[in-house]
């Protein structure tokens, strides 16, 4: 299983220690047409790694070294079970980070970031696995080993495979070594939380922040449902009339802190601003920040389920989207409750249910559909982190047409000419 819940039995469970054990396990599986799933940490949220042909679960828990650190290159070189958490605390220990920073971060491991290009809120300043991985060592469906990318910050000779294997949830091939592009810690960060009137006036104050020139390194939001649950089950204090929260932080050198915050502030008011506040300590940044966090706890309080998609629109229909769901939520009478990543448009959308009701089982499964078909109309894209699996393939020919589907069915083809590697995953079943 992973975090979709999601069972099926394998018929055996591989815990290799190097890549050329990597390697013989795949040969061996194609020689014998057996199907193989490589899992990571079992958080993905889609299936992607639950292994449904049952075969060989190939787990990278044991390859879990970091081989180099170079900093002088700005570079770290890792096997695919390091943990997010250890990277980012071995970096630190020279003075960077990896941009990516997912929720799990403690317990997911680089090889599962590397499938989903799972990021996090840092994404919107420093982008996503793909931005911040140079090179890739390998092993596709037939067992031979491949090293993509380049060990340098820049290179163009070649196709670039590294960004096609990065996002591909095992079905090309099995990571096997990751290159990783590290980035100087900021010297000091600040903490700004904005309260507004409605989802609309705080869509625009997130277009106008990302339309200035200092970046913010995270952008999040809560809509008002999400708030109103805040207030019943935390002590938080926020205005009676708020119906929409950003969480802002600005990064950056102590001497220019300062301007960046104030430009950042001066982009954030405007109409239907309530109150912002900047976090002048420590205590008051995490004072800040325990508002969002006393999201997930009340969320698991409200409703036995939840069904999370990660969509992603273009900011500036951020509030269309919202008011969308708002009219979903009561045409189902299915309670939704969204946040997430505001900077790049990249919306948690959560239907809290109730999995003994097959009535409104049946509403949440109508009310899903239409949320794709929403998120498509306003030239949205269907997950912007948690990947397809199993749990969106049925909806990907939706938003990619036959043609294009039909190429990447054929390098699928290239890489794994006996569909070994997590087959019936991503594209729709024909």
């Amino acid at each position: 299983m992973d975090n979709s819940r999601r069972h099926a039995l394998p018929a055996y469970v591989v815990l290799p220690t190097s890549h050329e054990q990597v390697q013989r396990v795949v040969a061996l599986c194609h020689q014998q047409r057996i199907p193989l799933v490589a899992r990571g940490r079992g958080t993905g949220t889609t299936g992607a790694s639950v292994p449904i042909h049952g075969g060989v679960v190939l787990s990278s828990e044991r390859m879990n070294r970091i081989l180099s650190i170079d900093p002088a290159n700005r570079v770290m070189v890792v096997e695919p079970g390091v943990t997010n958490q250890e990277v980012q605390d071995a970096a630190a220990a020279h003075g960077f980070f990896w941009p990516p920073d997912p929720t799990s971060a403690a317990f997911c491991s680089i090889g599962g970031n590397l499938a989903y290009n799972s990021a996090g809120p840092r994404a919107v300043k420093y982008g996503t696995p793909r931005e911040n991985t140079l090179g890739l060592r390998a092993v596709t469906g037939t067992g031979e080993a491949i090293r993509t990318g380049v060990y340098t910050s820049k290179g163009v000779v070649g196709y670039d495979l590294t960004r096609l294997l990065i996002g591909s949830e095992g079905t090309l091939a099995v990571i096997t070594e990751a290159t990783l592009r590290l980035t100087p810690l900021p010297a000091a960060k600040r903490t700004l939380q904005a309260v507004y009137r409605d989802m609309h006036t705080a869509a625009a104050a997130v277009s106008r922040i990302m339309a200035q020139p200092v970046i913010p390194c995270a952008l999040e939001f809560i809509d008002a449902r999400a708030i109103e649950m805040i207030r019943n089950y935390s002590q938080a204090k926020l205005p009676q009339q708020a119906g929409a929260l950003l969480m802002i932080e600005v990064d950056g050198s102590p001497a220019s802190l300062e301007e960046a915050v104030q430009a950042v502030s001066q982009a954030a008011a405007g109409e239907g601003l309530l109150d912002l506040a900047i976090a002048q300590s420590q205590q008051e940044v995490d004072a800040l920040w325990a508002t969002r966090k006393a999201l997930s706890p009340a969320l698991r309080t409200i409703a036995p389920k939840k069904i999370n998609e990660d969509v992603v629109v273009p900011v500036s229909h951020m509030a269309e989207l919202i008011d969308g769901l708002e009219q979903l939520a009561r045409r189902h009478g299915i309670t939704i409750v969204n946040f997430g990543h505001a900077g790049n448009g990249n919306i948690h959308v959560n239907l809290l249910i109730n999995p003994d009701d097959p009535l409104q089982m049946h509403a949440a499964e109508h009310c899903l559909d239409e949320v794709f078909d929403l998120v498509l109309c306003l030239r949205g894209t269907l997950s912007g982190e948690h990947g397809v699996g199993m749990e969106k393939q049925a909806f990907v020919g939706r938003e990619i047409d036959p043609a294009t589907l039909a190429l990447m069915r054929q390098i699928k083809q290239v890489f794994d000419p006996h569909n070994i590697l997590n087959p019936d995953k991503m594209f729709p079943l024909i």
